[in-house]
């Protein structure tokens, strides 16, 4: 299969789909989206996402507003360092069932999304509902992005680095970032929350500082960096290529399951069909999101600190 770059006399055309549930219930399901009393951190955490998708777009020429001479203005076009890209063009797309969702956050950006509305008896399918669709969504997009409805993009660069990634490995990895959750008067001011995890049958310790670094790439504004194989592939999110989208319906590949249906869609959906990588954990801030809804604090106060190791950062490749 030809293995296409992005053109660069148009925009990145991103596609998005975020499967959205929320009905707090007694008997929770223990995800936040169930949980009694948690109806407007949710909420703000919506939007938050909703908004962060949204905010990607971005084209080389902006409008100015002259109120001196009742005009509009072009603005010259923007060089901007950390970019080829024309621009992105998002495509968003809210999957809901019945009611049950923040109708009133959904609401303000009614104009700027799609809402599909799905009649599902089991919510916890709606993940996969939404993971499939995206997946058969014929040509129309150049990246087709998973988003859990708590996650946070930060970095106007997102896109960018993603489509770095899958050019430089010609399609044939799946890049996923680190999901982090701010800590209030805590130092470090950030939890990682995607550590290592450890096979049944592995009987070892697994640490963090251990990772071997696999590849490592210089991208677009000349910075250095290094890869590791997952050893925790979560993070709530992936992101496929044109190419590897189709690869996946060439193959008919059917998620892997991970976890729980949730995590099955967010992961499994490129689990065993492409090598998931992340960023080392030095240079973690290079693909990251914010985990808007934090559900792991509590562990700071529960579990020991283990003081690190020197790290081993052998590469083994380059992109």
């Amino acid at each position: 299969m030809p293995v296409p770059q992005m053109q660069s006399m148009r925009p990145c055309r991103l596609r998005v789909v975020v499967p959205h549930y929320y009905r707090e219930s007694e008997s929770s399901l223990g995800y936040g989206s169930t949980r009694v009393g948690t109806k407007l951190a949710r909420s703000v955490a919506l939007g938050r996402c909703l908004a962060g998708v949204l905010a990607l777009n971005r084209q080389a020429i902006d409008f100015i507003l002259n109120p001196a001479e009742q005009m509009l203005e072009q603005t010259p076009a923007t060089p901007l360092a950390g970019t080829r890209l024309v621009g992105v063009q998002v495509e968003l797309h809210l999957f809901v069932t019945g009611e049950h969702y923040l109708k009133e956050v959904a609401d303000l950006f009614a104009n700027r999304l799609s809402i599909h509305q799905l009649d599902l008896e089991d919510p916890l399918q709606l993940p996969l509902a939404a993971a499939a669709w995206l997946r058969s969504q014929e040509i129309g997009a150049d990246l087709h992005l998973y988003f859990e409805d708590d996650l946070v993009i930060q970095d106007p660069r997102y896109v960018d680095k993603l489509v770095w990634f899958t050019e430089r490995t010609e399609h044939r990895y799946v890049l996923m970032p680190h999901r982090l959750e701010p800590c209030v008067a805590q130092a470090p001011m950030r939890l990682c929350v995607d550590g290592p995890v450890k096979p049944v049958e592995q009987q070892e310790p697994v640490w963090a500082d251990q990772e071997q670094e696999f590849a490592r790439g210089t991208y677009w504004d000349g910075r250095s960096v290094g890869f590791a194989v997952a050893s925790n592939p979560h993070s709530g999110s992936f992101c496929l290529s044109e190419v590897q989208r189709q690869l996946l319906l060439e193959r008919a590949a059917e998620p892997t399951v991970f976890v729980g249906p949730l995590e099955t869609a967010a992961t499994g959906t490129v689990l065993g069909q492409f090598p998931v990588l992340k960023p080392v954990w030095a240079e973690r801030d290079f693909l990251c999101l914010e985990h808007g809804h934090p559900s792991f604090l509590l562990h700071l106060e529960r579990l020991p600190l283990r003081t690190p190791a020197n790290p081993v950062q052998a590469s083994k490749g380059a992109l």
